[in-house]
């Protein structure tokens, strides 16, 4: 069978542990009050006390029956035992005096036990039995966990006896070390410990590929021989913390310690192979060369004496390897002379980690450091040499190019220059001979496209140049187009839109004439009020026309004057009930109490809302309704018209207030009317400085809402 690793690894650490110890005062059991304070619980304050069985004969129910004087306290001096054979029993007890169940585990952190059994009494029934260790399969455990552990849940007021067995098949440091948590800070630390072993074995492993591109690129062997002792390393701290055998070499504990010391060796002897390779030894050193061989040859023999099962052998072996990590700063103070520029980084690397050894052992001996955080520390001493060397073998080669690179940046230099000044030029005539090719092609484009706009071509439209300036340009001729092609449009329609309003009264005026020519109809009083009629009818709408081309050469003229809006409304209330009850209809007005003082043309508003009502009344179907509401602010006033259906589409809304503009589809032309009544009334609120606009109302049909400022008049902010 082959040998266990806790030999090695005991007299690895029994240096350090030598001085670790805790600081407490030991009590009988532990109260859940505490734990649930604290969360993690550990040394003294766990009341443990133990007993030493040297035979290894005690059984469980044996040692329940023993007398508590046979049994010491665990005391700060007590928890280090040294080398020892044999079983060490302990126990305790947890007493949960709170009014819920509460589950805690208890672990042994200190991965260098061969077993570690527990077993929990409560009322003198064995209620858990957990088995852990070194030696033990992660199928046996309770928790599968790299720590042995045992989990147990405390009801309400119970008191559970908890003993422990530590035994070691052959001698090696017996560590009397124990932590108790609640399960949610047991969860929490092994999450935590996860995703810590994840960044301490991604910053190696980072190292590894950086090493090999370094090898593969520049055939630099100490790059592949640092990345040698790098996985050796990363070897050694998955075995000294349980996860060889966790996760490689399942249910094989026995092969997870066997190639734990190989990594050791293996990065004894990588070790020696970078200083060989580093500091050039056999060159500059050959004396300290020879010993390095001789170290690697001796750690070669290790690994046989190891596979062979040999125990005192492989001690010896390791002690004198222990050696290498104290000489080589030697080495490298050493051969600072004449070649100190490239080995400071080394030495460095060396000094770093010594010292953080150092501090970590203080650590743990003025209790600032656990046992747990100490082999974390170690680790981060391993990074810190790792990343160091990889510093030093980079700052190696930097010094040997550097030489090199600066003699090529001088004579590089003065040819840069000259490039870049030339460089520079032709670019300069390059972007000069592009833009002027590309403004005058640009302005080949205008002449051509204006001139077709001449022509009447307004839908022909100019691309963008490239140069913001030439962009605004052609832009502005794009708008021009559009300008003009709008107007052209306008000034077609209407002059088809005012030969067909004109033509229904001038027909009119034609059949009638000609029927009182003809004898049809008789020259009396009606026909002359007919033909009246009509001919009022044209110069109503000749008179619109004439206002409606006015608004667009000037402002339309009006005469502000103070005065109260809620009394014009009052007025006009009962003339447009009125009218609205002719058509079967219902109006309503809907204004804030009191004065309200405006400052507008009133005759111009008057004809304003008599366009607007009337035009409301004559657009909807009966039986409905229409409503004016009025809405004041201390600077502003807001008008609403809405009345019922028939309603309007959202596109038709917007055309609205064109001249002759109607709505056929939505509201019949059955009302008469020259079309030109809401151009006048937005022409009316444009002189007052406000707004219109149209859209479906609510209620079914058209809304129009205005906004007026309440002093319409420039020349002065109040009324």
């Amino acid at each position: 069978m082959l040998f266990s690793l806790h030999a090695l690894r005991h007299l690895v650490l029994f240096a350090t542990f030598v001085l670790m110890c805790f600081s407490a005062e030991a009590t009988d059991s532990v109260a859940s009050v505490s734990l649930k304070q604290s969360g993690d619980l550990s040394g003294e304050t766990l009341g443990l006390r133990y007993l030493r069985d040297t035979r290894q004969t005690l059984t469980i129910g044996e040692l329940r029956k023993l007398p508590e004087g046979q049994f010491s306290a665990v005391r700060q001096r007590d928890v280090n035992q040294r080398f020892q054979r044999g079983d060490y029993w302990l126990k305790t007890s947890v007493h949960n005096a709170s009014k819920a169940s509460m589950t805690w585990v208890l672990r042994h952190p200190m991965p260098i036990t061969d077993y570690v059994d527990y077993w929990i009494f409560t009322n003198g029934a064995l209620l858990t039995h957990a088995a852990g260790g070194d030696r033990t399969l992660m199928s046996d455990r309770q928790i599968p966990y790299r720590i042995a552990s045992v989990r147990h849940t405390s009801e309400a007021g119970q008191v559970s006896e908890v003993y422990i067995r530590l035994r070691n098949k052959q001698a090696a440091p017996m560590h009397l070390v124990f932590a108790l948590s609640d399960e949610v800070t047991f969860l929490r630390k092994i999450s935590n410990d996860q995703l810590l072993m994840g960044v301490l074995y991604g910053i190696p492993c980072a190292l590894v590929v950086y090493a090999l591109c370094g090898w593969f690129i520049n055939g630099t062997p100490s790059s592949l021989v640092y990345a040698g002792y790098v996985l050796a390393i990363m070897g050694s701290w998955l075995g000294i913390n349980g996860q060889l055998a966790e996760y490689v070499f399942v249910d094989t504990p026995d092969i997870a310690n066997f190639m734990l010391v190989v990594f050791f060796l293996l990065a004894t002897i990588a070790n020696c192979m970078f200083v060989r390779e580093f500091l050039q030894t056999k060159q500059f050193m050959p004396r300290f060369d020879k010993y390095f061989s001789g170290v690697i040859l001796l750690a070669i023999a290790g690994i046989v004496l190891r596979a062979l099962g040999l125990q005192v052998a492989v001690i010896q072996v390791t002690i004198v390897l222990l050696l290498t990590h104290a000489i080589a700063p030697v080495v490298a103070i050493l051969s600072l002379r004449g070649r100190a520029v490239f080995t400071r980084w080394y030495l460095v690397a060396q000094l770093v980690y010594n010292a953080a050894l150092l501090i970590g052992i203080a650590g743990v001996r003025f209790s600032e450091l656990s046992y747990e955080n100490y082999f974390f520390y170690c680790q981060l001493a391993f990074i810190a040499e790792l990343v160091l060397l990889g510093v030093a073998q980079q700052d190696r080669v930097r010094i040997l190019q550097r030489e090199k690179t600066a003699f090529e940046q001088k004579y590089n230099t003065a040819l840069q220059v000259n490039n870049a000044e030339l460089a520079k030029q032709l670019e300069q005539r390059t972007c000069q001979l592009r833009e002027a090719q590309q403004r005058t092609e640009f302005m080949a484009a205008v002449k051509t496209t204006t001139g077709r706009i001449a022509n009447g071509e307004f839908s022909v439209r100019l691309a963008p140049g490239e140069s913001p300036e030439l962009a605004d340009l052609a832009s502005n001729v794009n708008v021009m187009a559009a300008s003009l092609s709008r107007l052209e449009g306008a000034r077609k329609r209407w002059i088809a839109d005012i030969s067909h309003e004109l033509r229904i009264p001038l027909f009119s005026l034609l059949c009638e004439t000609e029927a009182l020519l003809d004898g049809v109809r008789t020259i009396n009083k009606r026909a002359i009020a007919s033909i009246h009629e009509e001919v009022m009818r044209l110069s109503r709408l000749v008179s619109d026309l004439h206002e409606v081309a006015l608004t667009y050469l000037r402002p339309l003229p009006c005469t502000f004057t103070s005065w109260q809006l809620e009394a014009l409304l009052t007025k006009k209330k009962h003339e447009y009930v009125r009218y609205a009850q002719e058509k079967g209809l219902r109006f309503s007005v809907d204004m804030p109490a009191g004065a309200l003082l405006v400052k507008w043309d009133k005759g111009r508003f008057e004809q304003l809302l008599d366009n607007l009502v009337q035009n409301s009344i004559s657009y909807t179907d009966a039986p409905g309704d229409v409503t004016l509401s009025i809405e004041a602010g201390p600077q502003r006033v807001t008008i609403t018209l809405e009345d019922t259906s028939p309603g309007i589409d959202p596109a038709d809304a917007k055309h609205l207030f064109e001249p002759l503009y109607r709505a056929d589809i939505a509201r019949s032309r059955r009302a008469g009317g020259s079309g030109l009544g809401l151009s006048i009334c937005q022409a009316i609120i444009h002189a007052h400085l406000g707004n219109i606009t149209a859209e479906p109302s609510p209620m079914g049909g058209l809304a129009i809402r205005i906004d007026l400022p309440r002093s319409a008049d420039k020349s002065t902010d109040k009324l």
